[in-house]
């Protein structure tokens, strides 16, 4: 119920229930599961969200095929006559749902809410049994099409987000996708007139009338500040809503002075929506809301509130390690709080719509969003495209309230010539079904425009620009004259495909990484020298899971763990040093973008700060002090490539990798490219901080960051020594650890040397041991990378105190507490 905050308040005449425990699964088919007195007493118990099975940490071929979940529940007699629903937020990905033995369901696709209404086929007072098929295999009529084999993500499977009970009056305010009517249905909220000095909030609001007589009702509506305050309310007519019927009650708020949502100011209000029927409140929900406007111009750029902003944005899938897609709340924060602390004011969902949970973070946090239609490289007429046209719809019903979301992509990523049904006139169905749903100015479609026989016919608000593989360019002038676009992926498969060079790990050293950081500043830098672009998103910012190959894609700014690689540092310093936010690290900042190892003398040292100033200091020593690079741009050099996917082959000759004996040359050495050579940064929000010839010493390497002459941030880096001692440190990102059996987070043991220096070499194995109530999932013992071995802590359901520790040879253990609530 996108936006709404019904799970945290509840009233008399609305609830909503966590409906995430103690569900009964089997990985296999059951003939007659369904069944209310089917005998599930030997099937496991588990939590919501959940994955069928633990999966490697590298992985291709997830698991494929049905699984069954069962849950056992009563309801209170004082629900009789009230209405009973049961809202799945997401299911992968053909769900047959029964209640009772009573099939209510078949529902298709795997990344959109659906519910039932069980009113009348529960026991008030008695047992109660709500029954899922699963089924998760190929399948080309259930988005996104591709079979998993050729398909470059992975999509896992089962009950992977939550599920809600909701128990309301029969007249009540609708859910708006199960409504299931075009701009209509729930709560609408659009905005007009938005400026410093007052904003105009217009509100629709649907109420169905289920009761067996008609009904005389007002809505009252409530604005409410951060504070819980009333900022502004206002009442409607009373209008008679028959029996069996729905009415949509319009209304109009004008706030003076209006706190406007912004990326760097993620203002939220709450609005309040009550019913009144004579005299008593019958329902009453809460909408969380942003107030702001949008607009999309070659000539003006991207405006947000009627100013200017540059988006600079990255890709995200929404899978873990071990877990797959199956994450909690929390665990959707503190993504989003990593990829807002990395700089990035954007996030591309790549390629589908992500958890409810992700997009509140982006709302709380100032990350704008394009949510994408699922889909990828498939477009079969039919059935397919029919659950397309319908997902459209309920994404935009979903979570249309949303302050982040700027753009709705319709387009099918990468969906070019060739693809069956992949034409003009569908796409531009596509663009018009979601003006459709969201009418007036502020609804902007987005899309792929290569291949497309006539781009202006189909009509995307904001085109993606195409890709020159020549000049490693993306043009768009040339076929969309008038309009801006925006780069939707850059930094990764242009510099060698399946083996690009950018896909680099955490442990393959400084000149990798340094080269995956280079390529992503070099091809940024030419994105923001087209006059065309609105903005653009790095593929991408956290590594994931890969169906058409069995080796994690690499190119994210944060590994798989969430631990972050020296790109994340480069887009950290593309941030402003004078925004402060309130919930995320921000301000000034500098890092060293090198390990302080042994090398050859004179050397190179980069810096990534956000200063107008650094000096550079080796054992306290001053080296020099300057300003950002400003070198000339010139062309990216010898491009390399070992083994390339074609994307445009058809799904039977495209194969899953070539003989294994291909080496994919992505080392440093074997390419003919000038690492931070000072340039290709001209165009760029901040250029790094490049120091040649600087003599080597063992020992310390500081770096000062300056903003007008005073000192704003400071980082050192030290020549590690011999390992001596593991230290722990956890990942709460904001967010505790909650009791909740599913919410879990990342421990790092980190091998550090007799100064505290993590030793960047070390890959011992670590082993973790867990006391409390917690597991580990995935491997233990677990081998470190670059000095750090991570493994992921769930919580159970007691709330407790947990103890870590963690023992490696030749090196002194280390033990944590932590405290799940």
């Amino acid at each position: 119920m996108g936006g709404r905050l019904t799970m945290k308040h509840s009233n008399h005449c609305r609830r909503t229930v966590n409906f995430n425990r103690n569900w009964k699964f089997i990985r296999e088919d059951i003939s007659g599961a369904e069944q209310k007195r089917f005998a599930d007493e030997g099937w496991e118990t588990v939590c919501l969200p959940h994955t069928p099975r633990i999966e490697s940490l590298h992985i291709d071929m997830q698991f494929q095929g049905i699984c069954w979940y069962r849950k056992h529940f009563a309801l209170d007699e004082a629900d009789k006559g009230k209405k009973i629903f049961v809202e799945f937020e997401a299911a992968m990905h053909e769900a047959y749902v029964w209640i009772n033995g009573k099939l209510k369901l078949n529902h298709k696709g795997g990344y959109l809410p659906f519910t039932i209404d069980i009113s009348n086929d529960v026991d008030f007072g008695g047992a109660n049994v709500i029954a899922v098929r699963l089924d998760n295999r190929n399948n080309g009529s259930i988005p996104p099409g591709k079979p998993l084999e050729s398909l470059d993500f992975s999509y896992f499977g089962g009950l992977y987000r939550n599920v809600h009970l909701h128990v309301t009056e029969k007249l009540h305010v609708t859910d708006a996708v199960y409504a299931g009517e075009p701009a209509e249905g729930g709560i609408f909220v659009k905005y007009a007139e938005v400026s410093q000095a007052s904003a105009t909030v217009n509100v629709q609001t649907h109420v169905l009338n289920e009761h067996e007589s008609a009904k005389k009702a007002k809505i009252v509506t409530t604005l409410l500040d951060k504070q819980g305050r009333q900022v502004e309310t206002t009442e409607s007519l009373i209008e008679t809503v028959m029996a069996g019927e729905a009415h949509t009650f319009v209304q109009t708020l004008t706030i003076r002075k209006p706190q406007l949502w912004h990326p760097d100011t993620p203002y939220l209000y709450t609005l309040q929506t009550k019913i009144v029927e004579d005299g008593h409140t019958a329902d009453e929900i809460r909408t969380r809301i942003g107030i702001r406007t949008i607009s999309f111009s070659k000539e003006g750029g991207f405006a947000i509130n009627g100013d200017s902003l540059v988006i600079r944005g990255t890709n995200r899938h929404q899978q873990f390690p071990y877990i797959g897609n199956a994450a909690s709340d929390n665990a959707h924060y503190r993504d989003a709080k990593k990829l807002k602390e990395a700089g990035f004011n954007f996030v591309r969902l790549g390629h589908y719509p992500q958890a409810p949970a992700f997009l509140d973070a982006c709302d709380e946090l100032g990350l704008m969003a394009v949510e994408p239609v699922p889909g990828w490289q498939y477009c079969e007429e039919g059935e397919f495209q029919n659950i397309v046209r319908q997902n459209i719809r309920d994404m935009i019903r979903r979570d249309r309230n949303r302050p982040c979301v700027i753009m709705w992509e319709v387009s099918l990523n990468e969906t070019y010539p060739g693809r069956m049904g992949a034409t003009d006139e569908f796409f531009h169905e596509c663009h018009l079904i979601a003006h459709e749903e969201y009418p007036g100015d502020q609804m902007f479609t987005s899309g792929d425009t290569m291949g497309r026989e006539n781009p202006a016919y189909v009509g995307f608000d904001v085109p993606y620009t195409l890709w020159n593989d020549e000049t490693l360019s993306r043009p768009l002038e040339e076929v969309l004259p008038d309009k801006g676009g925006f780069d939707r992926e850059y930094g990764d498969y242009e510099f060698g495909g399946h083996e690009s060079a950018s896909r680099v790990t955490r442990g393959a050293g400084e000149q990798k990484q340094l080269l995956q950081a280079w390529n992503y500043q070099w091809s940024l830098n030419r994105n923001r020298g087209n006059r065309w672009s609105l903005g653009d998103a790095s593929w991408v910012g956290i590594d994931h899971n890969r169906g058409c190959y069995p080796q994690l894609a690499e190119c994210g700014a944060l590994d798989t763990f969430r631990l972050p690689k020296l790109v994340y540092y480069f887009y950290q310093s593309q941030r402003r040093a004078e925004i402060v936010h309130e919930h995320a690290e921000s301000g000034p900042m500098v890092y060293i973008a090198n390990y302080w190892t042994e090398r050859t003398s004179p050397t190179k040292v980069v810096v990534f700060s956000n200063c107008d100033e650094v000096e550079l200091f080796v054992n306290g020593k001053s080296v020099s002090a300057r300003k950002p690079d400003q070198g000339p741009d010139t062309e990216y050099g010898e491009r390399v490539t070992g083994y390339e996917v074609d994307y445009w082959l058809t799904d039977e000759e495209q194969h899953k990798w070539k003989d294994a004996c291909v080496q994919g040359k992505t080392d440093a050495g074997d390419m003919k490219v000038f690492l931070h050579d000072g340039g290709n940064c001209r165009n760029l929000a901040q250029a790094p901080f490049t120091f040649t010839g600087v003599a080597y010493a063992p020992g310390d390497l500081k770096a000062i960051g300056r903003i007008g002459g005073k000192e704003a941030a400071e980082h050192v880096v030290r020549t590690p020594l011999e390992p001596d001692t593991l230290s722990l440190r956890i990942d709460m990102s904001g967010k505790e650890l909650s009791a909740d059996g599913a919410d879990f987070v990342f421990i790092y043991a980190e091998i550090k040397d007799a100064n505290g220096t993590v030793v960047p070499y070390a890959c011992d194995k670590v082993l973790f041991d867990i006391n409390g109530p917690a597991v580990i999932v995935g491997e233990n013992p677990v081998r470190a990378e670059a000095g750090i071995a991570t493994v992921l802590l769930q919580a159970g359901e007691t709330p407790g105190e947990i103890t870590v520790l963690a023992l490696a040879k030749g090196v002194k253990l280390a033990a944590i507490k932590l405290t799940s609530v």
